[in-house]
């Protein structure tokens, strides 16, 4: 029995410490807890002042503390989808020789810029000189053979007039004129052949643009049509080719209809670069990819870019208006990405909403959001449901503009697969 006792004694001296630090907290007392305790004490503890921080407490209805606001704006904004394109030179020749022989002369530098007509390769040419010299000799003899073949058809032809001649011989001789001719024509072109031959023994440059590496050194032997000599690709300007899912491309198309489709070269950080302009659109679809090859001419005078080369693209088809609110005003509730409105009363209240594109500091709100709500910008982690905070104007870098400045940062691709944020 003491011992029951006892414990109910300790019991109830916990109960009232535990009332007594609530009360001393500054926490009010349930009014069912004031009346099971004696009414000197319940008085006591109902009048007891609030202590520490607590007495500082504002008053209900008062703001805890202010916040930076802005509204949610229209603003306008480009439409464009992000892809990984490659550089692609527009003209790219592989030089042979089109004759065989050794080279005497590499009179250009390996790796280095060279022009249309330039010289890149000289063969010996003395074997085709001798030929080009032997092809006219032999059409020399060819001319003097018509030449007699002409004359004796003359003679002939006059005697055959008088019966002197029959109609056989002369037959004949006009027969072997006509294949002298025909020497002539014959002899003529071997001269043409030979000059070629002696004009194929100078490799030039086709066109303005680069030069690879070339291991073929003065003194090689090389053979027409199987020796790669050097390649030349041309780099100003340059193309950017990108494969488009088929929506894409679609839209794509119908901005070039519109005016043209421009494509933006994004730096390491997305910052936008060098601009090029969409001109051609492949005329199939791959069937292993279902992507449409399309490609845009970039300027390229200091060699920036080299063909091969990956790069990330932004292309940009339009402008449309869309909800924007500062990104830094978005906050996350588990998977769902909230702000945070302000009502009339400085009530707050979380707000679930689903986002687009972000498009500099501020973030597409497809849906929860009505334009001219206004959300808190900051204190974010501060904020609850219900609490009463005051207001001030956000910071100007958080207001959304007309206008906005940058483009879609979200939905990066890779492998030419990329991501709109229309």
């Amino acid at each position: 029995m003491r011992t029951r006792l006892r414990y109910g004694l300790a019991g109830l001296a916990l109960i009232l410490v535990g009332i007594g630090a609530w009360a001393a907290m500054g926490h009010p007392l349930p009014a069912a807890v004031l009346k099971a305790l004696p009414a000197s004490l319940a008085g006591r503890l109902a009048a007891a002042p609030p202590s520490g921080a607590e007495a500082d407490q504002k008053g209900p209805g008062e703001p805890e503390f202010a916040v930076g606001v802005v509204e949610a704006k229209m603003a306008t904004v480009p439409i464009s989808f992000d892809y990984t394109g490659v550089i692609v030179s527009p003209q790219d020749a592989a030089l042979q020789p089109r004759v065989t022989g050794a080279i005497i002369e590499r009179p250009f530098e390996p790796g280095g810029t060279v022009k249309k007509d330039q010289v890149l390769f000289r063969i010996d040419p003395r074997p085709f000189e001798v030929a080009l010299k032997d092809a006219k000799a032999q059409s020399e003899r060819a001319k003097a053979a018509l030449e007699f073949a002409e004359a004796e058809v003359q003679r002939t032809d006059t005697l055959a007039d008088k019966g002197y001649a029959t109609q056989q011989r002369l037959q004949q001789l006009e027969s072997n004129r006509t294949s002298a001719k025909s020497q002539v024509q014959a002899a003529e072109a071997a001269i043409a052949r030979a000059q070629l031959d002696l004009d194929y023994a100078v490799i030039k440059a086709p066109f303005d643009g680069r030069a690879s590496l070339s291991g073929i050194n003065i003194g090689d032997l090389v053979t027409a049509n199987a020796t790669n000599l050097v390649s030349v690709v041309q780099i100003d300007p340059i193309d950017v080719q990108v494969a488009l899912s088929t929506d894409d491309s679609k839209a794509v198309r119908a901005a070039m209809q519109g005016g043209g489709a421009a494509l933006t070269v994004l730096g390491d950080d997305d910052e936008p670069g060098r601009e090029a302009k969409v001109y051609k659109l492949d005329n199939r679809f791959d069937p292993a990819t279902a992507r449409r090859l399309i490609r845009a001419k970039l300027a390229n005078a200091d060699g920036l870019y080299l063909p091969g080369e990956f790069i990330r693209t932004r292309l940009q088809v339009g402008r449309k208006e869309r909800l924007l609110v500062p990104t830094r005003a978005l906050s996350a509730q588990l998977d769902q990405r909230i702000v945070w409105s302000i009502g009339a009363d400085c009530r707050i209240s979380m707000r679930p909403v689903e986002t687009g594109g972000s498009y500099g500091d501020q973030t597409e709100i497809v849906s929860g959001l009505k334009p001219g709500t206004r959300i808190a910008s900051d204190h974010l982690q501060r904020l609850s449901q219900n609490l009463c905070v005051g207001v001030r104007p956000a910071a100007k870098a958080d207001i959304a503009q007309d206008g906005t400045r940058g483009m879609p940062q979200s939905g990066s691709s890779a492998g030419g697969a990329g991501s709109a944020a229309p």
